[in-house]
């Protein structure tokens, strides 16, 4: 089958990845240039759960990721606004980790080296001029046509392919910014994410190394707007809020993007075409999710590609399946979301007793490890 993937970010690469290995003819396009990973941390920083760290093994790509841009994580804790802390630790669940921080460039650099090595055909600085989906065909700015099969959406939340398509979106600005920051330690970091909710939105570190780490950071647009204009407003703010939970610290660069929520209404079109990852849905962050379902998004359509019923009938069946699981982790972090940061007394209570019983039922506590780490 011919396969053209539009979007050659992690999601898309894997994908591309995966279908050149169950030996579909593939092509993916890239608008930007291929990624590469040099020097320090970049800010582009995912958490990928054990499962899918496993998967990417299956696929041989996490061997190849630069070891000092990849970092195993054992434990997570979660506190609430009153103070209550709940650690989950791999241990719990007779795990070696609950998963791994890699930076995407460097994943991506791995997938597209890899790609390269299974006959994937790989055009980067390339862009769609047309795409004429009743006849299977996409245009490319060198004008060049390409026919497919199958032509899978994986760029983004501003998904051209979604547009083409004519799938309708759905979603709403959350008004708030995530600041990511890399930061230098002075004292030894664990191997351990961790994440404190306030009522202005919560904060968590992702560890990167023994003496650095991720400082993330969720504040109000009006807030981030009163400080991005000066760095300095920037450090302080950073390091008053970190500083009384990870000591002396210096933070060497920093970004920030605005959180939105967004689900494709359909994942399917024409019966052959379909989005995957940012293309069908944007989730809120804080859990760290994103690129987890979307690597769960290819590992579905694969199956059911392979699963020898026609494209058709294959894409109905991994929309089913996506849509579902999908829609349920998006309203899991939207009432995590609003209901950590509510002022009301009854939402609090509920979660600090919600925290208590978790960490009391051993039983619940290791399924709730389990499904974030994507055991079934």
């Amino acid at each position: 089958m011919q396969i053209v993937v539009i979007g050659g970010g992690m999601v898309g690469a894997s994908a591309a990845l995966a279908f050149a290995q169950s030996g579909h003819d593939v092509t993916v396009i890239e608008a930007g240039k291929p990624a590469t990973s040099t020097g320090d941390w970049d800010l582009r920083i995912s958490s990928i759960h054990q499962r899918n760290v496993a998967w990417l093994n299956e696929l041989g790509v996490w061997v190849d990721v630069r070891p000092e841009r990849r970092f195993c994580y054992t434990d997570l804790a979660v506190e609430c606004r009153d103070g209550i802390r709940v650690n989950f630790a791999a241990s719990e669940v007779n795990a070696e980790a609950l998963g791994a921080m890699v930076e995407n460039n460097a994943l991506q650099q791995s997938l597209w080296q890899l790609l390269n090595q299974h006959g994937v055909r790989c055009l980067s600085s390339t862009r769609v001029v047309n795409m004429q989906l009743p006849a299977q065909r996409v245009e490319l700015d060198t004008g060049e046509q390409l026919p497919y099969d199958l032509l899978v959406g994986a760029d983004g939340s501003n998904s051209q392919v979604a547009k083409a398509a004519g799938i309708a979106m759905r979603g709403w600005d959350y008004d708030m910014r995530c600041l990511l920051a890399i930061a230098d330690v002075s004292e030894p970091i664990q191997p351990a994410t961790w994440e404190v909710f306030r009522e202005a939105g919560p904060f968590a570190l992702l560890p990167l190394g023994t003496h650095q780490a991720c400082l993330i950071d969720y504040r109000s647009e009006q807030e981030w707007q009163q400080l991005s204009g000066d760095a300095q407003q920037v450090h302080r703010a950073l390091y008053e809020t970190f500083a009384p939970h990870i000591g002396d610290h210096k933070v060497s660069r920093f970004a920030s993007f605005p959180l939105r929520r967004q689900r494709a209404l359909r994942y399917h079109a024409h019966n052959s075409v379909v989005l995957i990852g940012d293309a069908a849905h944007s989730i809120h962050p804080l859990a760290g999710q994103g690129v987890n379902i979307g690597f769960a998004d290819v590992q579905e359509l694969l199956s059911q590609l392979n699963d020898q019923q026609p494209v058709a009938a294959a894409l109905r069946a991994y929309e089913r399946a996506r849509e579902r699981e999908n829609q349920q982790m998006m309203r899991a972090m939207d009432a995590i979301h609003f209901g950590f940061r509510s002022q009301h007394l009854i939402p609090r209570a509920l979660i600090a007793s919600g925290l208590v019983l978790v960490d009391r039922v051993k039983p619940l506590k290791r399924a709730l490890i389990k499904q974030a780490i994507g055991i079934k």
